[in-house]
């Protein structure tokens, strides 16, 4: 955890120098989700505005400054706090799967329209674009190619 928690901190300070830099032991409020993704936990959009407020007001209360910055203490508070207890294995998915295909009417397969719906609709929102994005990561080619209806 540390040592992702300190490659964030060099990062932060322009990593594509080779001038010394100064590292104050923080990170910005920016690079918590990167820090959370780093460590196995993907929060949702609105969960990484939860964190992000809670460490933006964390003092502003006593002081009237946002805080900016996250320290190593602060953030293993957040991971601990907010992930969730037990991951989401491959039963889970099946189930998730199976629950959709019951929904469309059929307890074999989904065609490749129908989850793209659900993905679009369901949930965060998410652009046609960013979903195909994301479906090329998944399948490792053009999306409308290796998911054929």
């Amino acid at each position: 955890m540390k040592d992702f928690f300190y490659y964030s901190m060099i990062r932060s300070k322009k990593e594509d120098t080779t001038k010394t830099r100064k590292l104050d032991g923080t990170v910005p409020i920016d690079e918590l989700p990167n820090l959370m993704r780093a460590m196995g936990y993907y929060p949702t959009e609105h969960e990484v505005k939860q964190m992000t407020d809670e460490v933006r007001y964390s003092e502003y209360q006593e002081d009237g400054i946002q805080t900016e910055t996250v320290d190593l203490n602060t953030f293993i508070r957040l991971f601990v706090n907010h992930r969730p207890v037990y991951g989401i294995g491959k039963n889970n998915i099946e189930e998730a799967f199976k629950s959709l295909c019951n929904e469309s009417g059929n307890d074999q397969y989904i065609n490749k329209d129908e989850i793209k719906s659900y993905l679009r609709n369901e949930g965060e929102p998410i652009s046609t674009e960013e979903l195909d994005k994301y479906l090329t990561y998944l399948v490792g080619e053009d999306s409308n190619k290796a998911l054929k209806a």
